[in-house]
């Protein structure tokens, strides 16, 4: 049986069995090189004055060692092409591996639970692979790109499902805009007229190039985020036109300039919610009245007192608000009663409690039923109170964080004109900053 086992080896395994033998009966014999001069080239010695016969003598052995390092040397070249040709050879063993399990594996999903699934549940479960952002950058290591390299009917189910391509973040840069322009569009294609949601950031590309991309796609897009680090923007207008169905469009800017301020007020009328990371005083605000009369959900990162009142005129079917507030340039405050405003989120930098008092008296907000306040020292409690008790409104949640503290006192008188409101005062409540963050 052994001698049938040995006779049924391969090549490899024959040169193997033969390595280990050899290398079990070698064994290098390190000699003793010690001669009666060999001291004498220590550090710190002093032989007397080597003699004219020894030095033939230490001649010959000088000689006698070169011969032994030449053959050792020898040795060392040969064992060195011998490893090279091990190492050769173990990769192509190395190889035939992978070959092997990877034809293993396929075989193996033939008979798997998983492999056996049907399209629907593996659908399903691609669905929670997802990640929870709301736009998903086109990497080859998370899904949906990651699904489709698992094997070949993973990658026809993926490909197939528009749900998993309906969410998109690139950076548009001209180093890399044909490559990037390549796989967004792949991408985009197996959306399948499914609604997009598109975040761009946009530094210095070819606006035509870009249109060439988008323009298939535009009527899909429902959410928009453009975030613009420079002051480009120029071509805006003319990149993005035909949005039919956009419903949330954030942008993000340093310095806003008539012209987006323009083609923001020739969106459509499906648009509902706006995110504004950038400064827009009154006069561009009021030329996107068109826009505004539609919104139900909008996001400023500062707005003056005024502007807080004249966005809420512009904007009669808002149900919610969120922005850092800043002083009046000395206009004076009309009263204004919003019927449908919900949710108010208001920010400041801990500086401006009188211009939120004047708001305070200002305004009426019969429909009021979260605020959530952030940062604001000292809170104006009594103007605040006269707000609650002037709009009557179903409160719900009254929150304060960014080191705003209240009294028990306070809190009750809170209670006392809404029974069922509950307060909320904690320090992990967003300041300012992340406040408008966290909504884009």
């Amino acid at each position: 049986m052994a001698a049938n086992s040995k006779a049924n080896l391969s090549p490899v395994s024959n040169i193997i069995f033969a390595l280990q033998v050899i290398l079990a009966r070698s064994q290098v014999i390190i000699p003793d090189l010690e001669t009666p001069y060999s001291q004498a080239s220590s550090l710190n010695t002093n032989y007397p004055a080597i003699e004219l016969k020894d030095r033939a003598v230490i001649g010959a052995i000088i000689t006698e060692r070169q011969q032994e390092l030449d053959a050792v040397l020898h040795e060392i070249s040969g064992l060195e092409t011998v490893m090279d040709g091990i190492n050769n050879l173990r990769r192509q063993l190395v190889k035939k591996k992978d070959k092997i399990t990877q034809s293993m594996n396929s075989h193996k999903r033939l008979i798997s639970t998983l492999w056996r699934l049907p399209t629907e549940v593996l659908s399903s479960i691609f669905i929670y692979c997802l990640p929870e952002d709301k736009y998903l950058p086109p990497a080859s290591g998370q899904a949906p790109m990651l699904l489709t390299r698992i094997c070949r009917r993973w990658r026809d189910v993926a490909v197939d499902m528009p749900s998993l391509w309906c969410r998109l973040s690139v950076d548009v840069h001209d180093g890399y805009w044909q490559r990037a322009a390549f796989g967004c569009n792949s991408w985009l294609k197996r959306s399948q007229q499914r609604p997009l949601s598109l975040a761009l950031t946009c530094v210095a590309c070819d606006t035509v190039e870009q249109r060439s991309l988008l323009q298939p796609y535009m009527n899909q897009i429902s959410s928009l985020n453009i975030h613009f680090p420079y002051s480009y923007y120029a071509d805006v207008p003319f990149m993005l036109t035909n949005l039919l169905t956009l419903q949330d469009l954030t942008i993000r800017v340093s310095d806003p300039q008539p012209r987006l301020v323009q083609w923001m007020s020739r969106l459509p009328p499906t648009l509902r919610s706006v995110k504004i990371m950038g400064l827009f005083d009154i006069e561009l605000l009021s030329s996107l009245n068109p826009v505004w009369f539609h919104l139900t959900d909008v996001h400023m990162t500062i707005l003056r007192i005024n502007e807080v009142l004249l966005l809420l005129r512009l904007c009669p079917n808002l149900s919610s608000l969120t922005t850092r507030v800043a002083p009046n340039r000395g206009q004076a405050l009309v009263s204004f009663t919003h019927t449908k405003l919900q949710s108010l989120r208001i920010a400041d930098n801990g500086v401006f409690t009188r211009p939120l008092s004047d708001m305070f008296n200002a305004l009426s907000l019969p429909d009021l039923r979260v605020f959530e306040a952030s940062n604001v020292l000292p809170w104006p409690h009594e103007a605040f109170k006269t707000l609650l008790a002037r709009s009557n409104c179903p409160l719900e949640t009254l929150s304060f964080g960014g080191d705003v503290t209240m009294t028990d006192e306070q809190r009750a008188e809170y209670v006392a004109l809404i029974p069922s409101v509950e307060v909320v005062v904690d320090p992990r409540v967003p300041s300012w900053h992340v406040l408008l963050d966290s909504y884009v």
